[in-house]
């Protein structure tokens, strides 16, 4: 008889360094495109994952168990560091993944980590309008709407 293999039940929210990104990527190319269409094909996937790879942007993988029977890869984001002249921000590109409930605390804790260890003082994101049911709880105000059209 095998013994029943146990996994422990908590998702994590795992900060990946560019020199990981090539290991970690075939788990993620499909939500960065999947995330790509939904913001109207700004870039292609191979173009996000250029910026991983040099450092300009970072990816957070959103990877455990909710079952406690296998890991599995819940979502990700990806961020970059915008030097304005009298401060730096963390800016939110891409947020994707299921079940947000189990890890969107973790995912916002991490980040605002994240932030405040590259001397950040603020973080932005643009997003979608189903955050803002989200995001208030959590300290963020809705600053700005965004209007887009698109030319001929």
């Amino acid at each position: 008889m095998q013994a029943e293999k146990i996994i422990k039940k908590e998702i994590e929210v795992l900060p990946i360094s560019p020199s990981q990104i090539e290991g970690v990527w075939p788990l993620c190319t499909f939500m960065i495109a999947e995330a790509i269409k939904y913001s109207g094909n700004y870039a292609e996937p191979k173009h996000i994952k250029d910026l991983l790879l040099t450092g300009e942007n970072q990816l957070f993988l959103i990877f455990g168990s909710d079952d406690g029977i296998e890991n599995k890869i819940f979502g990700l984001a990806t961020t970059r560091i915008f030097h304005n002249p009298n401060y730096a921000e963390l800016q939110g590109l891409i947020c994707t993944g299921k079940r947000m409930d189990l890890w969107e605390e973790k995912l916002i804790n991490t980040l605002e980590t994240f932030a405040k260890l590259n001397g950040c003082k603020k973080i932005k994101a643009l997003m979608r309008p189903g955050y803002k049911k989200v995001m208030p709880k959590y300290g963020y105000k809705m600053k700005h709407i965004e209007f887009e059209k698109e030319l001929n």
